[in-house]
């Protein structure tokens, strides 16, 4: 009988050790959601002294999940350093494609594409200091889903508009994967900050 419950005793620690390695592999992706009509429609994460911000914004500049039909609305992600050290921020998001930073689903999972396509990328690291990441500063990217811009830069990088059109009534989403990199040298990458998140905004068009 000592011998049965000592067996089912090893096998529940071993179970319980598994599934502790499952959660600990499950949360190495920090993953936030938004509801439509969320009282806080403004994903706020922290980790490690980098905070993202990340939202959608109204006509009015303000986040929301709750759109008009024919009124415009914006992708807005912020970065900012909360750590008192300098680090390098190689801002690569803006390539992610799976999922695609910027990138709308209906919630039929139709793919309405994105607002903007990447033409040019400077030289990695040509000028240190347009990656220079210092203590309190940001790194903020905003873009419309109805871009009128032929071109522009952000950065090092060269944007053109997809000609996107304004989005029918409906249930939608955008989401977007990311294993951010913050290194501490330029050529570092072993003592590198990793933070990797996925972000999910569901929104309407009402």
């Amino acid at each position: 009988m000592n011998t049965n419950i000592l067996k089912l005793t090893v096998i529940l620690f071993a179970l319980a050790g598994s599934y502790a390695c499952q959660k600990e592999n499950v949360d190495d992706i920090h993953f936030k959601e938004i509801s439509i009509g969320s009282e806080n429609p403004s994903i706020n994460y922290s980790s490690d002294g980098i905070e993202f911000n990340f939202c959608l914004l109204n006509a009015e500049g303000k986040p929301s999940t709750i759109f008009n039909e024919g009124e415009n609305f914006s992708f807005y992600l912020k970065t900012t350093n909360n750590r008192d050290e300098t680090l390098f921020f190689d801002y690569d998001f803006i390539n992610n494609d799976h999922p695609a930073f910027c990138r709308v689903y209906d919630s039929e999972q139709k793919d309405y594409g994105k607002p903007f396509k990447v033409v040019s990328v400077g030289t990695r690291f040509v000028t240190n200091a347009i990656y220079l990441f210092d203590p309190d500063q940001d790194f903020t990217f905003q873009v419309s889903w109805v871009d009128n811009r032929n071109g522009w830069g952000w950065y090092n990088v060269g944007f053109e508009n997809t000609q996107r059109d304004y989005l029918l009534k409906g249930s939608y989403y955008t989401e977007f994967e990311h294993n951010f990199v913050f290194r501490r040298t330029l050529d570092e990458d072993e003592n590198s900050l990793k933070i990797k998140v996925k972000f999910k905004i569901n929104f309407e068009i009402k």
